[in-house]
């Protein structure tokens, strides 16, 4: 996606949600609190809690929730051969990145150094997020990695990593933030899933396996906080343009050797001509799911992936 077109796309994104809050101006009453707190984006004051932040799907999402009036704060693990993997994690330089481009975008940040797998280091972040900014709004559990082996071939390690990153650490992200929204009674979850959570393919029953488990914690977790005034929900993206995917081991498990030969399996597997998509284009949805916009939605998880979720079961 060309600069220009991005810019194109937030411009337009900006004057649907600056007409959204014009017409909940209306229904305030014209220079009404509701016209007051949505100028400025309507997440304007909130805090949102982002993991895998150092690149990617997490920054691309940093930056939505940003440019939408949120702050917020930054989590990653933030050394890039944390865990034997076919591409190195996020680095602490790109997590500091993150921070400085939400900051350019006039709004507070935190950089935060956290395994997603350590469920008390997450429960201290979150409880400092609380004391640093007062409130604690939303939280997008979207750290996750990827590996390829069939499973008669798989070891013990490289299943429980897969797991415990993408599954475990999103029930970890979970269970430290729950306390905080359901006390405010308002709030949003968000969990990354993945379109490999809709259906069965080979050399990935570990990733699948997590993120099918993803699709059921957001459910769980919808039915036990609703009543409470905290949603929860999921995307699950096709193939997207990060570190995870650009990488040899994906073009192989693709039946190719470079990015033009997983662009062209992509473009059989979605139905809108494109192969990957920007992790821009999966922020916006997340932004949207934490938005007032999204009020009523809770408990399900929105596909984003060019349409090859039209071959699946409704």
């Amino acid at each position: 996606m060309t600069e220009q077109a991005k810019v194109s796309r937030r411009a337009l994104l900006a004057g649907a949600g600056a007409a959204a809050g014009a017409a909940a101006g209306v229904v305030a009453g014209a220079g009404g609190a509701q016209a007051d707190e949505n100028r400025g984006g309507d997440l304007r004051g909130q805090v949102a809690l982002v993991t895998g932040a150092a690149r990617g799907i997490g920054r691309a999402t940093c930056l939505a929730l940003a440019r939408a009036g949120a702050h917020v704060v930054a989590l990653d693990i933030a050394r890039p051969d944390a865990m034997e993997l076919d591409y190195p994690l996020g680095s602490e330089a790109e997590l500091d990145d993150t921070v400085r481009r939400v900051r350019a975008l006039g709004r507070r940040a935190t950089a935060v150094k956290a395994d997603v797998r350590d469920a008390a280091r997450l429960q201290e972040v979150a409880r400092q997020a609380v004391r640093e900014y007062g409130r604690l709004d939303i939280a997008v559990a979207n750290a996750g990695i990827c590996t390829y082996n069939a499973m008669a071939d798989m070891s013990p390690r490289q299943f429980a990593d897969v797991i415990d990153v993408n599954l475990v650490g999103v029930a970890n992200t979970m269970r430290a933030v729950v306390p905080h929204l359901v006390a405010r009674k308002s709030g949003s979850v968000i969990a990354v899933a993945s379109s490999e959570a809709r259906h069965g393919a080979p050399l990935l029953p570990h990733y699948q396996a997590a993120k099918w488990g993803v699709v059921g914690l957001v459910k769980a977790l919808a039915t036990e906080v609703g009543p409470a005034g905290v949603r929860v929900s999921g995307v699950a993206p096709t193939g997207t343009r990060t570190a995870m995917v650009l990488n040899e081991a994906t073009y192989r498990w693709a039946g190719g050797t470079t990015i033009e030969d997983l662009e062209r399996a992509l473009r059989s597997y979605n139905t809108q001509p494109v192969g990957l998509i920007e992790p821009e284009d999966v922020a916006d949805a997340i932004a949207f799911l934490a938005s007032p916009r999204a009020r009523y939605v809770s408990g399900t998880v929105l596909d984003v992936t060019a349409g090859a979720s039209a071959k699946w079961n409704a």
